[in-house]
């Protein structure tokens, strides 16, 4: 159906600029709006007032964060064409009398999305909004265990600097203090006067073979004995904060198991180096409908730039920069790759074989690549076999014994 109008959508917390313009460019009106039923209505208004309708009005929006969610779902569930756009894209289909200036307001961002509307309206298919309340769920349930995660790296961070002033000896015995048998010891006996004062068979059950070490090392220690005492309740915070860290994760994969696709997840798995957590991400982030992107190597095109592994080219005249994955798109989901790649090479003689030929520069015209230029095709190759299982809906076979 023929558009007649554009609407263009800057959505922050509270307020969203919004600019509906005819077809020809001509603008309608720009109001600023309350994100809410009231703003909602007002939208109504405005745009019936103006003789469009949402069947006949496409509709840009700025991706901003997850603000912009709930009035996707509204316009279409209400029949318009809804189109999401990057903000780093949108910033870059700036209009000429802006492009010197580089103003950067709202009301610039709503005129620069309705002119994307008129003037790139063939090439926006890929940026069309489908409502999946149920994958956007598991989305945000990936986000927070990723929350989660990273909290859980800073406390363990933050524990072992509180060792070292509070028992460095344990540190230095060489038991890991993530591990269950630190925090049996920790529990016991956080300090090295704590350590030194319990039983000898209770020290035996709780270090195990590092007793004697760990005896050694808090013989040894310089720490003192009153600071790290009354450091203990700091640790032990630490520890406890660790521990409901843990639970929590396990809460979250509890969740997010039974509702990823779990004959896709199989089939990424039969790949060598994809593990059950990274299968899982690359089953979360895959988009529904890849398959319908033509020819396997354009899916596979595409989904590198998605993930943010496709090169990035910077040359001009004689001078050419060094070539360097771009890092835009879904990071998770490019994490998740590495993870895959690296594991691979210790998994799949194929892979392997594949790294050292680049690390070595094997073949006419290579010269060798540094480890992380390796690592980064060995992803693409993944890549690659990722699209192929799926598109044949088989699992991964080895082409050659190596990979058997």
């Amino acid at each position: 159906m023929t558009k007649n109008h554009i609407l263009g959508l800057d959505i922050a917390q509270t307020t969203a600029v919004a600019q509906l313009d005819r077809a020809d460019g001509t603008r309608c009106w720009r109001e600023l709006l309350p994100t809410n039923q009231a703003g909602w209505q007002s939208l109504e208004r405005l745009c019936a007032a103006a003789g469009a309708t949402w069947a006949t009005t496409r509709v840009l929006l700025e991706a901003t964060g997850v603000y912009h969610l709930p009035w996707a779902e509204r316009l279409t569930r209400a029949g318009a064409e809804v189109y999401v756009l990057n903000p780093l894209l949108a910033a870059r289909l700036q209009s000429a009398a802006n492009a010197l200036r580089e103003h950067k307001t709202d009301h610039v961002d709503v005129h620069r999305l309705c002119e994307a509307g008129r003037l790139y309206a063939d090439q926006l298919g890929r940026f069309r909004y489908r409502p999946e309340p149920d994958r956007q769920g598991l989305k945000q349930l990936d986000h927070a265990r990723a929350t989660l995660r990273t909290t859980l790296t800073n406390l363990r961070k933050s524990l072992r600097s509180q060792l070292e002033l509070v028992f460095p000896a344990l540190l230095e015995a060489k038991i890991g203090p993530y591990t269950e048998q630190a925090a049996a010891i920790l529990a016991a006996a956080p300090t090295a006067g704590l350590w030194r004062a319990r039983p000898s068979a209770e020290r035996r059950r709780l270090a195990g073979a590092k007793q004697a070490a760990l005896d050694h090392a808090c013989a040894q220690t310089l720490a003192d004995e009153a600071l790290a005492q009354a450091c203990v309740p700091a640790v032990r915070a630490l520890l406890g904060g660790q521990q409901a860290i843990r639970l929590q994760l396990e809460a979250c994969d509890q969740q997010i198991a039974p509702r990823l696709p779990a004959a896709r997840v199989a089939l990424i798995r039969s790949i060598p180096g994809f593990g059950e957590r990274t299968a899982a991400v690359l089953a979360v982030y895959l988009p529904a409908g890849f398959a319908n992107w033509g020819k396997s190597k354009h899916i596979t095109a595409r989904l590198q730039a998605l993930f943010g592994i496709d090169p990035r080219l910077r040359q001009s005249g004689q001078w050419t920069g060094r070539v360097k994955i771009s890092k835009r798109g879904i990071g998770a989901a490019r994490t998740a790759l590495f993870q895959a790649a690296f594991c691979s090479l210790a998994t799949d003689p194929e892979n392997a074989a594949y790294y050292q030929a680049l690390r070595q520069g094997d073949g006419p015209h290579r010269r060798p690549k540094a480890h992380k230029e390796a690592i980064v095709d060995v992803m693409r190759k993944q890549l690659r076999r990722l699209v192929s299982v799926l598109l044949a809906n088989q699992p991964f076979v080895a082409k050659s014994p190596l990979a058997a």
